[in-house]
């Protein structure tokens, strides 16, 4: 029988799983070991094994990938869509099984590659054009999983990636121009070689790339994005972008991304000729990489500390800065302003985003492969093999060797980005880069209090500190939130489980009542609502009640959480 058959005859005999069992799937699906397993759930080892035994026999599997790929299919036909009702007693199958018709806001951000029409070409340049673009998409299909966007190859030969959907992140636009840069960087040194290579050959038509950032109206819950105006502008820009080769952006994403490249403005010598002139308002171009970045530190109170922070990593020791910040949306722009100060002091710069998707198999090859991308540029060997024990000593290793060359600024993005690096690396990863000149900056989400953007001075080691020194900072008028939408808190959603997202959804549209009513009409199971309300707790979005419940952080949390979602009839 094959793995599919089992599978579906599993789920046509609606396999019953005890809520430890259900506990011990789902962090299975997280990619965590047995050990790892044991220590989130307070038991022994033995228990965690004895609990496998029992769910590879019910899912009739003998491999852990197996029964990660049957609980995936287990998921897909068993929602908790029909497990609750409201008080009249009356089906609320809709709230959840919404996921097919309810709409949300999302802002995407897209790369479009516009590739000259072939048509005009020479028979003997169709081969070396073919390879160019061969390689082209191998590239930036590696660089956009890297950075956890899709990616998408057209019929005519043109290109498109995007961030923001299925999953947002807090930094999508950055990641979006930081690809485009790469791209424009590769596709030039690619002609300079081709050109040396063989001189006679004839010389291939440039690309043009363009970058364009909008808040699209998305189908929750789906993978596909559709007739996006996000992705016509792009390929309006990436046509423009051709004639001057530099990668062309509209405003918005300068907006979402102003410090993480150096941006060139743009004048139109002739705009008649311009077949859309409104739309091209606002545009400008990326600068090239090794271009100098902002230094911005005054609009951040001048950050003096930051100079003593300096000193230190130059005297050979290591040290890690964590901003924490609520409402997130703030941190990026932090994160960039203390690297573009670091960058100014000749610190080389390495940039690591964090996936939405928390598993560690899927961090430690989007870190790894973020890391080979830039090596070449911070002087380490491309084929270099590491021969570390774990995954995350290897990681550790690579950082080190970027560090080799010069001092290193390590920006780290995403949702509690401090804790999951720190576990990444374990102790002996974080004990071979304390004599390295290296400073680590990395988000890390308040999970309570009052709105407040900080910066805590963790010293050579993130974990196991009893003191650490924090530095209150006032955030400036930012202009992040172009439209409206609130990009940080629709990733915040994202990274949430299925039920817990449906909960605060549901909760966002009736933020005067308590979350404790609204789980009475979800009718979770114990387990769940204790999973649910520890995740939510976590993530910072609600908080315990004086008088014993749970409700919103704050009242602008619910309302901004409401508007990303769509009132249909």
């Amino acid at each position: 029988m094959t793995l599919s058959n089992k599978i579906k005859k599993a789920s046509a005999t609606d396999l019953s799983l005890t809520p430890r069992q259900e506990q011990i799937l789902g962090l299975l699906m997280e990619g965590k070991t047995n050990k790892e397993i044991a220590d989130d759930l307070s038991v022994q080892y033995g228990t965690v094994k004895q609990h496998l035994f029992v769910l590879f026999r019910k899912l009739g599997v003998t491999s852990r990938s197996k029964a990660v790929l049957a609980a995936n299919h287990l998921m897909k036909s068993s929602r908790p869509d029909n497990a609750f009702k409201n008080k009249s007693g009356k089906s609320r199958e809709n709230v959840l099984n919404a996921k097919k018709l309810s709409y949300v806001w999302r802002m995407i951000s897209v790369v479009s590659v516009f590739v000259p029409d072939s048509t005009a070409i020479k028979p003997e340049v169709i081969v070396s054009r073919d390879k160019y673009l061969y390689d082209l998409r191998e590239v930036m299909n590696e660089v956009t999983e890297a950075l956890d966007g899709r990616f998408i190859s057209l019929p005519y030969g043109g290109m498109l990636a995007w961030f923001g959907h299925p999953s947002a992140h807090l930094d999508d636009a950055d990641r979006a121009v930081q690809l485009a840069q790469k791209l424009q960087l590769w596709s030039d040194q690619y002609f300079h070689e081709h050109a040396i290579a063989d001189p006679q050959a004839p010389e291939l038509k440039p690309i043009g790339l363009g970058v364009a950032s909008r808040a699209e109206i998305v189908a929750d819950q789906t993978t596909e994005l559709l007739a996006a105006d996000s992705f016509r502008m792009a390929a309006m820009l990436a046509r423009y972008a051709r004639s001057i080769g530099r990668p062309l952006a509209d405003a918005s994403t300068q907006k979402l991304a102003p410090l993480s490249v150096p941006w060139l403005n743009v004048k139109v010598n002739f705009p008649n000729h311009l077949v859309d002139q409104q739309r091209l308002q606002g545009i400008c171009a990326l600068g090239q990489v090794g271009m100098p970045l902002l230094d911005v530190r005054s609009r951040w109170m001048g950050m003096p500390f930051l100079d003593q922070i300096f000193e230190t990593v130059e005297s050979g020791v290591a040290q890690w800065l964590a901003v924490e910040s609520w409402p997130p949306a703030a941190t990026t722009s932090l994160i960039d302003a203390i690297g573009n100060a670091a960058a100014h002091r000749k610190f080389k710069m390495l940039r690591l985003r964090f996936p939405a998707n928390g598993r560690r198999d899927r961090l430690i090859s989007s870190l790894a492969c973020q890391i080979e991308l830039v090596a070449s540029d911070l002087g380490v060997d491309d084929d270099k093999f590491y021969s570390q024990s774990t995954s995350g000593e290897r990681v550790g290793a690579m950082i080190a060797d970027c560090a080799n060359q010069g001092m290193l600024v390590v920006q780290v993005y995403g949702f509690k980005a401090l804790d999951a690096l720190a576990s990444l690396l374990g102790e002996r990863g974080i004990d071979s880069l304390m004599s390295h000149r290296i400073l680590f900056v990395v988000a890390n989400l308040r999970e309570s209090g009052t709105a407040q953007t900080t910066i805590r001075l963790l010293g050579p080691r993130p974990t196991n500190m009893p003191m650490s020194r924090v530095f209150s900072m006032k955030v400036p008028d930012l202009d992040l939130l172009p439209d409206q939408i609130r990009v940080d808190l629709q990733a915040l959603i994202d990274s949430l489980s299925v039920e817990s997202r449906a909960l605060i959804t549901l909760a966002a549209s009736h933020p005067e009542s308590a979350i404790d009513e609204c789980l009475e009409e979800l009718k979770y199971k114990h387990h769940q609502t204790q999973m649910c309300l520890n995740e939510l707790t976590m993530s910072g979005l609600v908080a315990p009640r004086s008088g014993g419940g749970f409700q919103f952080r704050d009242l602008t949390t619910a309302q901004a959480i409401h508007k990303l979602s769509l009132s249909l009839p």
